[in-house]
């Protein structure tokens, strides 16, 4: 009985001092706590009960050492310029809670980054002059001179809240090389210069308004994504992008000179939308772009699409209304599929075609032209096209047109309603089409100049079968039916 004794508290003792030496892990501390009232008077200690009355004075101090203090701001009016230690936090009250600066000082200097929370921001040359770690939820930036929010290098997370331009040439949010930001849910208001400015910067930008910038994305290098953003009420492009990477994903440009427009960038997403874009809606020059759905509703004088050099891949896309062109491409590669191109208008009455191509390489596939003033596909140049399942209706000069040593190759192609031709051959031009029905077209089936190297094969036509020359006869058109 002993030994069992013995052996029972042999066992179970060191287990109770072994379970006594551990020390359970506390709860992590949070930051020091201190409030400030711009309406206090009297003794302070920076408690809720007796606040300082100076911003400045809550920031110098350092209750007990802590590491990381949270100031409170109650409503009112607190003049800067403020520079923000690491590891702090300005909470404030919302609208109430105002920081202002005057002259071309920042009105906050945050080179350690920090958190801001419910405040406003006025004046200043900048409204806030960050590095390192920052973080924005439900603040307001208005009035400031040169721009709202400059973060050369670290991160910028901002949450709602909003940017109001304090004149024509300021920025929104400025970010350098060495900078990675996300913006959400927050709002650009005013005749900003640009309302967000990224140079080889990384950003996100998602549920996000801009009403007024002269362009709301101006972009050097690095990468940017735009997810569920609206952009109007500006007089340039609406978004530029230079030899960066731009995605998009459901956004929407009203208005601007340019809905969208690109110097050698990279573009990819689904679910650009632009809507009465002075110039054009969509223009890229030497760029590379994959895009779905993409939608045009109205635009000026350079088309609804236009293209200059670019390898360009558009499934899904709509134009309407668009002055002068539906689509133009010079030089460079395109493939079309599932395009819809309608109401097509010129101003001089030497335009508005639907494609209009131009030394360039093209593959269409599932097009619709509907209601063009000029052709319905214009290829010239040099240009080689090929077209399958390709219907045009309604295009008041011609269904297809080849001119100018261009070659164009059509499988499963409908003419109807053309106010001249289904088919024109011009200049050089070659046209093979096969599976071709053509009907109620003003001018018959082919017209063509049979000079040079000018060139026309039918095979399997069903529809209209009237052939219109002009020069030399009918040599240049032959059947390739059986």
């Amino acid at each position: 009985m002993l030994r069992c004794l013995l052996m029972i508290w042999f066992l179970t003792f060191p287990a109770c001092r072994a379970t006594a030496g551990v020390i359970a892990p506390g709860e992590p501390a949070g930051p020091a706590e201190v409030w400030v009232d711009a309406a206090r008077r009297g003794a302070a200690d920076g408690s809720r009960e007796r606040p300082f009355s100076s911003l400045s004075e809550a920031l110098a101090r350092v209750p007990g050492g802590a590491a990381s203090v949270r100031v409170h701001l109650a409503p009112g009016r607190y003049p800067g310029p403020f520079v923000l230690p690491a590891g702090r936090e300005l909470v404030g009250a919302g609208e109430g809670s105002v920081l202002y600066g005057a002259g071309t000082e920042p009105v906050i200097r945050a080179p350690g980054g920090g958190l801001l929370k419910g405040l406003v921001l006025e004046g200043g040359g900048w409204g806030l002059d960050a590095a390192g770690p920052v973080r924005l939820e439900a603040v307001r930036f208005r009035g400031q001179g040169t721009g709202a929010v400059r973060v050369e290098t670290g991160q910028l997370k901002v949450v709602g809240g909003g940017f109001e331009a304090g004149g024509p040439g300021a920025v929104g949010v400025l970010l350098g090389g060495g900078a990675r930001a996300e913006v959400r849910g927050a709002t650009f208001t005013g005749s900003f210069r640009r309302g967000v400015e990224a140079r080889d910067a990384q950003a996100e930008l998602e549920s996000v308004s801009f009403r007024g910038p002269l362009t709301a994305l101006y972009q050097e290098a690095g990468r940017v994504l735009l997810r569920h953003v609206s952009v109007e009420g500006g007089s340039e492009a609406g978004l530029f992008v230079q030899r960066g990477t731009l995605r998009l994903e459901d956004v929407t440009v009203t208005g601007h000179e340019f809905g969208l427009q690109s110097m050698k960038a990279t573009l990819e997403g689904r679910g650009f939308t632009s809507v009465r874009a002075v110039r054009a809606g969509l223009a890229l020059v030497g760029s590379q772009a994959e895009l779905e759905d993409t939608v045009v509703l109205g635009s000026g004088g350079f088309g609804g699409v236009s293209l200059v050099a670019s390898e360009t891949v558009l499934r899904g896309l709509r134009v309407d209304g668009a002055q002068e062109y539906g689509l133009t491409a010079t030089r460079g590669r395109l493939r079309l599929e599932r395009a819809i191109l309608t109401r097509l208008t010129t101003s001089d009455g030497d335009a508005g075609d639907g494609l209009h191509l131009r030394d360039a390489r093209v593959e269409v596939e599932g097009l619709v032209v509907r209601e063009a003033a000029g052709v319905g596909v214009l290829a010239a140049q040099g240009s080689e096209v090929v077209l399958r399942e390709v219907s045009l209706e309604s295009c008041r000069e011609a269904g297809v047109w080849a001119e100018t040593l261009a070659r164009v190759t059509a499988v499963g192609l409908e003419v109807r309603g053309s106010g001249g031709p289904a088919l024109v051959a011009l200049e050089d031009g070659v046209l093979r089409v096969d599976a071709v029905l053509a009907r109620d077209n003003a001018a018959g089936l082919v017209m063509a100049d049979c000079q040079g190297a000018t060139g026309v094969t039918l095979g399997r036509v069903s529809g209209q079968g009237v052939v219109r020359e002009t020069g030399a006869g009918l040599a240049c058109v032959s059947s390739s039916s059986p």
